[in-house]
């Protein structure tokens, strides 16, 4: 079934055209970059990324000096250094990065042979949850640890890292998530602080780790440690997996790191990286952020989800071909599990949404389940259904949950309204919330309140299946400098996705299935001006029906260019279809 198109508001031609003269673009392009309000300088920035003025001082974070002079006290005082990372990709190569730089400076300051002081801890997804918890930080004081550097997690942990303090551990904080009214007793590097003097405020952890890296470098060169130029630039390979994954806004600084750091990711040395891709199927060279967020990002996440997280940090440190092989077969072996149990939660969601079709909100549970997972059961459904969507599993005695929604809805609040004296612990932000609590017998009790609190705040009209169409065209349009010009546009990502594109009152030349299975579609479409094209659906099929009867159909779709035994043709490929209205 079609979904609701929402198109942007009607745009002003004068600007457009004159956008589109002065940046030397397609008109198409223009109204574009009108209609996600990028004008002036910031479109210029926007198709000319730029590493001077777009990477910004890392020392302009407020504790930055105070962390780097904490991080060179503890080698020279021969401290052990902990990287305490999240289990997510974010996490994984945001720890990766701060422990290459630690080691590279630590390598410079005592002989070879003698064994390192830098190690790492991460949680188990299900077994301890998410950032520090006293059983790890009492683990990492046994340890020996002097420092704890948290990448990813930690701006929430007040009372753990009070509790490090008290146990004599000093804590570095490298992070971006919301925190609470009381920040923690440490040194702080996160972008948005009250009162943080940093310019970007979106960076992925991954980025505060890098620049955190980047003045660890800086100061290292200041003490006349062979660090070489340029060194910092090589740990961009991982930078641009996380700011792809943990999907901050691909602009600004950010989009600067992406631009750059996929020309690194392209030529990575990392003997881990190059099996990953491999294991993905890409091709070193022409990977892209849809390279990395449907091949590279999957495999990581799946190693805290279906094993440990340490599997795929062990994995982006592996120092030779072999080991990484090795390893980087294990993570496959986890994401072709992690896609056979989603598949299965799927169905038997499908099942529970049967019984609950009008509800203004979905919850799904089952103990079954397992709580890695059911955040992607939630994101998946909340797709489906355009309904802000719960699902719930169980480890042990412990029911935990994860929650998706919209910026219409703030999911995190409305947990803790309807959890008030069920939960356990519940934190998220806007559009994601992750929950747990341990008395099955209020389960029901928990679902009716969020049901009964989204009853008046959920929008019915809203809250159905949803496709933001950028721009409309006609097919006279549809050309090779139209093409040309949208490569411009990446690297793609959030407040930047593929443009999707839409013509209207097309007709119907002909259609059919094609494919092994016959799931996929294949439509030539005629505009009334008498312009001709070819449409690809996949897994589409059952969607023919819809426009069987139609005179004219209208179509959404992505453009891309279809290379074939030596010959190119421009493909639209279909995101949606419906009977044109009027």
């Amino acid at each position: 079934m079609a979904k609701r198109w929402i198109e942007p508001d009607a745009l002003e031609t004068d600007e457009m055209q004159r956008q589109a003269s002065e940046l030397g673009v397609h008109p198409v392009i223009a109204r574009l970059l009108a209609a996600r309000k990028i004008s002036g300088e910031d479109a210029r920035a926007f198709f000319d990324p730029q590493w001077e003025g777009g990477v910004h001082d890392p020392f302009l974070f407020a504790q930055m000096p105070a962390a780097i002079a904490r991080i060179f006290k503890a080698f020279e005082d021969g401290e052990r250094i902990t990287v305490h990372g999240d289990y997510d990709a974010d996490g994984v190569t945001g720890s990766t990065v701060i422990i290459t730089a630690l080691r590279e400076v630590e390598s410079r300051l005592k002989p070879i042979e003698t064994p390192s002081n830098i190690d790492w801890y991460i949680p188990h997804r299900d077994k301890e949850g998410y950032g520090l918890n006293p059983t790890s930080v009492q683990t990492l004081k046994d340890r020996g640890t002097n420092l704890i550097i948290t990448v990813d997690c930690g701006i929430a942990n007040v009372a753990e890292i009070a509790q490090a303090k008290a146990l004599g551990m000093d804590t570095i904080v490298l992070d971006h998530h919301q925190f609470g009214d009381e920040l923690p007793d440490g040194l702080l590097i996160h972008p948005k602080l009250p009162g943080e003097s940093y310019p970007f405020p979106h960076l992925a952890a991954v980025g505060v780790a890098w620049k955190t890296s980047c003045a660890l470098f800086a100061e290292a060169r200041r003490r006349r440690l062979d660090i070489p130029d340029g060194a910092e630039k090589w740990l961009l390979d991982l930078v641009s997996i996380a700011t792809v994954t943990d999907m901050v806004p691909m602009i600004g600084e950010n989009r600067v790191l992406e631009t750059y750091g996929l020309k690194v990711l392209n030529k990575t040395r990392r003997p881990g990286l190059k099996a990953l891709i491999r294991m993905a199927g890409a091709e070193p060279g022409l990977l892209t952020t849809e390279t990395v967020g449907f091949g590279l990002g999957p495999r990581i996440n799946a190693a805290g989800r279906m094993d440990h997280a340490l599997l795929a940090l062990e994995l982006l440190l592996a120092e030779n071909d072999e080991e990484a092989t090795v390893l980087a077969d294990k993570l496959e072996a986890c994401n072709k599990e992690r896609q056979k149990a989603t598949a299965s939660m799927m169905i038997e969601a499908e099942a529970q949404f049967a019984t609950q079709p009008e509800a203004p909100v979905v919850v799904l549970r089952d103990e079954k389940w397992s709580p890695s997972l059911v955040g992607l059961v939630a994101g998946k459904f909340m797709d489906k259904t355009g309904k802000p969507t719960i699902a719930i599993g169980k480890n042990g005695d412990r029911w935990v949950g994860s929650g998706r929604s919209y910026a219409w809805y703030d999911i995190t609040a409305a947990m803790k309204r309807a959890g008030e004296g069920i939960l356990t612990h519940s934190g998220g932000h806007v559009q994601a919330c992750g929950f747990s609590f341990t008395d099955t017998s209020r389960a029901e009790e928990l679902a009716d309140r969020l049901r009964a609190d989204a009853a008046g705040s959920v929008d019915p009209s809203v809250a159905v299946p949803s496709l933001n169409v950028d721009v409309r065209v006609g097919l006279e349009q549809l050309d090779w400098d139209l093409i040309k010009d949208l490569d411009r546009l990446e690297p793609f990502g959030e407040h930047n996705r593929r443009p999707i594109f839409a013509s209207m009152g097309l007709n119907k030349v002909a259609f059919d299935t094609m494919g092994q299975t016959q799931k996929h579609i294949r439509l030539t479409l005629r505009s009334d001006t008498g312009r001709s094209m070819k449409f690809v659906g996949f897994n589409m099929a059952e969607r023919l029906a819809e426009i069987a009867d139609a005179s004219k159909i209208d179509v959404a779709y992505e453009l891309g260019v279809n290379e074939w035994n030596g010959r190119r043709e421009i493909q639209c490929k279909l995101v949606d279809l419906r009977p044109a209205s009027g």
